[in-house]
């Protein structure tokens, strides 16, 4: 029975024999079970270590075996005890495993001009959050198209978080934000605690500047499975912000709205609107291009059409040109 809780062979014999004369000395040990003196030595070492050997309460000098039901209790608890300690061991190792699996796969993604891929939108959030939080000054941001109303409430404690240690969010939006009264909304509580935001009738694909120097951008923005690439190379991050500030610098404060052009007489939205159909594209690629409905974009083809008396968008076109709208 002892053997199978983990007691080896000559330990058990020494432990039987020492329970039915629990006064036997070594020597005489060795004689009745035919062992050597160093073997039975080393078994009362190893009896007393899993403390089934008990110093005798009526000779202190000497040793004597505890009862078989202590002794399976106490061989079972060892066990126990062993057992907790190889699966401690087990799940170290399975997270050492774990954790070098997972820097393999950052190694092989890792491209060479200073990139990091990125999968999947739990992936791109967890690295644009860690990005976020290692701002020390400056955080750039287009975002060209509306946010969802989840998306915005996500956003908001981060960024008034950024805010209250003192980094300056800009943000460039699109103009659609401010006929939008969740997105308006937003921006309007933004700008109150601080934040400087624009808005513009077309921008570039989105993006991230962490202190200009890093920058997150997505690697094919008409794909429907997103994916993104962190970009660490000064000379990349270096022409993404020199792109953010051409843009900033003509687009509208939100507390602005946009003007009509003096010399034109038309807006920045319809001015875009213009170059946008003259190299071709339809309606709905306009529309997703300016962040509004086809019918929007229709509206203000119209419009123009009559503006300037013309009878076809490639009259209106012609007409633009000499009206230097173009």
């Amino acid at each position: 029975m002892l053997r199978a809780l983990g007691l080896d062979a000559v330990c058990e014999q020494v432990y039987q024999e020492l329970l039915a004369e629990p006064t036997l000395d070594a020597t005489l040990l060795a004689e009745r079970l035919g062992l050597s003196q160093d073997q039975v030595g080393a078994s009362l070492d190893t009896l007393a270590d899993l403390a089934l050997l008990r110093m005798s309460r009526e000779a202190p000098q000497q040793r004597r075996p505890v009862s078989p039901e202590r002794a399976r209790a106490l061989l079972l608890r060892r066990q126990e005890e062993e057992l907790r300690a190889r699966q401690a061991v087990l799940e170290a190792n399975r997270l050492a495993v774990a954790t070098a699996a997972e820097q393999a796969v950052r190694e092989q993604r890792r491209i060479p001009t200073g990139g990091e891929r990125l999968e999947g939108l739990d992936e791109i959030q967890s690295r644009l959050e860690s990005l976020v939080q290692s701002a020390t000054s400056e955080i750039c941001s287009i975002v060209p198209t509306q946010m969802a109303p989840e998306a915005l409430e996500a956003s908001r404690p981060l960024d008034e978080d950024l805010l209250a240690r003192g980094i300056t969010l800009k943000t460039l939006c699109h103009e659609s934000t401010r006929t939008n009264p969740r997105s308006l909304a937003y921006a309007r509580s933004m700008a109150a605690v601080g934040a400087q935001l624009r808005t513009a009738p077309a921008l570039p694909h989105r993006l991230l500047l962490v202190d200009r120097t890093s920058a997150l951008v997505p690697i094919d923005p008409a794909s429907a499975a997103p994916s993104a690439v962190l970009v660490t190379t000064t000379g990349i991050v270096a022409a993404l912000a020199e792109l953010f500030d051409r843009v900033w610098t003509d687009a509208a404060p939100l507390d602005r709205a946009p003007a009509p052009e003096d010399a034109t007489g038309i807006t920045a939205a319809e001015r875009e609107l213009l170059k946008i159909l003259s190299t071709g594209l339809t309606d709905e690629a306009a529309a997703k291009r300016l962040g509004v409905s086809v019918r929007t974009v229709k509206r203000r083809m119209e419009e123009l059409m009559r503006r300037l008396e013309a009878g076809s968008r490639f009259e209106a076109g012609y007409k633009a040109g000499q009206h230097g709208w173009l």
